[in-house]
């Protein structure tokens, strides 16, 4: 074979984009990979000269836009100067897998007077309509295989999170990793969680700590400075707020593993928001540390005490987390103006008999409009004693009331009232948004069709009515999770009904030996709001105990509702 004469072709500058989806594969030998194919077919093409290559590292080409993917607008714009002639690519999907962009993106290249090669799928050329079918079903089908791989996988660590077998990181702290006698595709052993007796008391004891009112800062330091002996954090120092927070919002300690914790942008994992994990389906009873109706309860509880948090559950407890000594902060208010009572104190000086100095100091009650200059005539001051006595004896009576209530009647009455019909819409809800998605795979289909000229459908219009289905289907996601939120609230006040029903006749000597954190919760856990006027207390209780005590007197007057009156 004779020497080729270089000068009876023109030479064309070629550039190559390489690009890996994940960390893990810009580590493995991907690129190389992709370079070495590359760098073979250039070889082959003897009027070709390579000139420089883009490397994209971590990045997904189905999740992120052609828009935000620097390396790629950087190879636009050196296309647009002039810089190559070719852009090669291992194969087209290195460009993108986002079948309404990408085939756009590889056409403009085109348009620019840039030939476009895969070292497997040779050149794609615009010359007629075909063309442009080709083009549209390669990354149609390629995204559809990135959907695929991804339902896949998630299925996967759904099978594994039930079978109970551990997924890859840390086993949580309560646990310790143990050989499960199962093995991989590889033959590689794998693990899965165990409880440890020592941690899991910890668990328990933070989600007691949560319980009484606590948050994360205030359970750090407590477990930091006060707690004898001191117990070290899952990292083996201090605890922080961050991992409170984790460990009482972690489903793994009901016995539901989940995944999604931690996700990849960039290369770059950050910790995901708890209502973004997907949670196991089923339940491992030998993981459960918390019960699951305590898990649940503390959830929404926590939920409702985060004020820049918003939360499709109407209701949930009025959480008093002050470090006041008095016991209605936080749900007592001025039956004037309105505004909180807050804490401030009685103090007084004496010298004792030895000339030693005394300080006698006493919280009280305070009008916080009245303190602040607002228009109020009520009074300032409030005694402790005073407001505290007749509240603690109206709950004392009210107690003792509810211990002649058929709590199983009432909770059935409750549940036949408020969750039938939410039920009933959840269904309807449900089964419409199956009927959605069977309308939008089947506008998906047309769309092949509408490309050959063989649907009645213009592209545009499909593209519309796609549209048109796709904000329907958000619209019944959202539906459905408002009333699974509202469901969740429903079973949460079934159980605390159930949990009254069990604490009543222990109440007053749980109460009295309680430290004043849980004090202030079980109050909390019954009281909506007191309203104190000079001369007079008026003490509303929570909607769903309220309706107990109707059921004794056959009112509708709230038993705790009225005035009850004493002299300052």
């Amino acid at each position: 074979m004779g020497a080729i004469n270089k000068n009876s072709f023109k030479q064309l500058r070629v550039a190559c984009l390489y690009r890996v989806s994940s960390k893990k594969q810009l580590t493995d030998d991907e690129i190389p990979m992709q370079r070495r194919a590359c760098s073979d077919f250039i070889q082959s093409k003897p009027e070709w000269v390579f000139v420089k290559e883009y490397i994209e590292g971590a990045v997904s080409g189905f999740r992120v836009s052609a828009s935000k993917r620097d390396v790629l607008q950087e190879a636009k714009s050196d296309a647009e100067k002039g810089l190559y002639d070719v852009l090669l690519v291992f194969m087209f999907d290195r460009l993108g897998r986002k079948e309404d962009e990408t085939p756009f993106v590889l056409k403009w290249f085109v348009k620019q007077g840039i030939e476009m090669w895969s070292v497997l799928e040779g050149q794609q050329k615009f010359e007629d309509h075909t063309d442009d079918l080709t083009n549209y079903i390669r990354f149609w089908q390629s995204s559809g295989e990135s959907k695929k791989t991804s339902m896949r996988v998630n299925e996967n660590h759904e099978q594994m999170a039930e079978d109970g077998l551990f997924r890859g990181g840390t086993a949580g702290y309560g646990y310790k990793l143990v050989p499960s006698g199962k093995f991989n595709k590889k033959g590689k052993e794998v693990f899965k969680r165990e409880i440890l007796p020592e941690q899991s008391e910890i668990v328990d004891e933070l989600y007691g700590y949560g319980e009484n009112g606590l948050g994360g800062k205030r359970i750090a330091k407590l477990m930091n400075l006060e707690r004898n002996p001191f117990i070290p954090s899952p990292t083996g120092g201090e605890w922080t707020a961050r991992a409170i927070n984790f460990i009482l919002s972690n489903p793994l300690y009901k016995g539901y593993p989940a995944y999604g914790k931690r996700r990849s942008e960039m290369g770059v994992f950050t910790m995901q928001k708890p209502e973004d994990w997907v949670e196991s389906k089923k339940q491992i009873p030998e993981l459960v540390i918390i019960q699951e109706e305590r898990w649940d309860r503390l959830q929404l509880q926590r939920g409702m005490r985060a004020p820049k948090k918003k939360s499709t559950v109407e209701r949930g407890y009025h959480i008093n987390t002050s470090k006041s000594p008095l016991l209605l902060v936080g749900m007592v208010n001025c039956g004037y103006c309105g505004a909180p009572l807050t804490t401030t104190y009685n103090q007084k000086k004496y010298k004792l008999a030895n000339g030693t100095m005394q300080v006698w100091k006493a919280p009280k009650y305070r009008c916080s409009g009245k303190a602040s200059g607002k228009d109020c005539v009520g009074q300032t001051l409030y005694a402790q004693s005073k407001i505290e006595t007749v509240v603690l004896d109206e709950i004392d009576q009210y107690l003792e009331q509810l211990k002649q209530v058929d709590f199983a009647k009432e909770i059935n009455s409750f549940l036949k009232k408020n969750v039938s019909s939410d039920m009933k819409e959840l269904k309807k809800f449900q089964s419409e948004l199956i009927q959605k998605q069977s309308e939008l795979e089947a506008l998906t289909a047309e769309v092949t069709k509408s490309i050959m000229g063989q649907s009645s459908f213009k592209p545009d219009l499909l593209n519309a009515l796609m549209d048109q289905k796709n904000n329907e289907l958000n619209e019944l996601t959202l539906s459905i999770a408002k009333i699974e939120d509202k469901l969740l609230a429903k079973k949460i006040e079934t159980s605390e009904m159930e949990l009254l029903r069990k604490t009543i006749p222990s109440w007053k000597e749980v109460f009295d030996s309680a430290p004043l954190e849980k004090k202030k919760m079980l109050l909390a856990a019954m009281i909506d709001r007191v309203i104190v006027k000079k001369g007079d207390i008026d003490i509303t209780v929570k909607l769903h105990i309220t309706q107990f005590c109707n059921s004794i007197n056959g009112s509708e007057t709230d038993t705790l509702g009225r005035a009850h009156r004493w002299q300052r």
